[in-house]
């Protein structure tokens, strides 16, 4: 459900197709929410079926037709009436990263360890790219007020990034204090 108002927002910047949504949405949305492009193009057919969207069709002579949407009054007023009458309730944390670490006591020390780095590996990973994408969209902190939005949530997946790896090392030094504690009472 929430990826109809993520989609509208995204249309209220510009018209766009299916795939330049997709990517905008890789690059403004990754860091707080998640959906693969078939599930954004299911999305957009429901939304011109409830009026709003609309669609045109582009002919390419090169390349294949494509449909570029454009976000209704509809939409825009839909999308304003969730953003403010929509009830806030604690964040739904679902995270597979975590449900692995809460069974760590089930494998050796070693291999959580290991496991951990690979993480912390991955979220540097994504905190340089999280820094590069802000570095260009908002050079020196700056931004004007249309983009208010993906700099506050850039800023928080840039932070949340920042939390897991240094949770990682946290963690990795929990479990190498506790291997050796471990290894003093054999």
């Amino acid at each position: 459900m929430a990826l109809k108002y993520a989609l509208l927002g995204l249309l209220t910047k510009n018209e766009a197709t299916g795939y330049e949504l997709s990517q905008q949405f890789k690059e403004t949305m990754i860091h707080f929410w998640s959906a693969h492009h078939t599930q954004i193009y299911r999305q957009l057919v429901k939304m011109e079926e409830e009026g709003l969207v609309s669609s045109q069709v582009v002919h390419q002579v090169d390349y294949p037709d494509k449909k570029v949407y454009r976000l209704e009054d509809k939409g825009y007023d839909t999308l304003l009436q969730w953003l403010l009458s929509k009830e806030i309730l604690p964040s739904n944390l679902k995270d597979d990263l975590l449900l692995r670490v809460s069974l760590f006591q089930l494998i050796p020390p070693d291999e959580a360890i290991a496991f951990l780095e690979r993480a912390k590996e991955q979220h540097m990973f994504g905190h340089g790219l999280m820094e590069k994408w802000r570095d260009s969209h908002f050079p020196e902190g700056q931004f004007n007020q249309g983009d208010l939005g993906e700099y506050l949530t850039s800023e928080f997946g840039k932070r949340y990034m920042q939390h897991w790896i240094e949770w990682c090392d946290w963690a990795i030094h929990v479990i190498k204090r506790t291997k050796e504690k471990g290894s003093d009472d054999e």
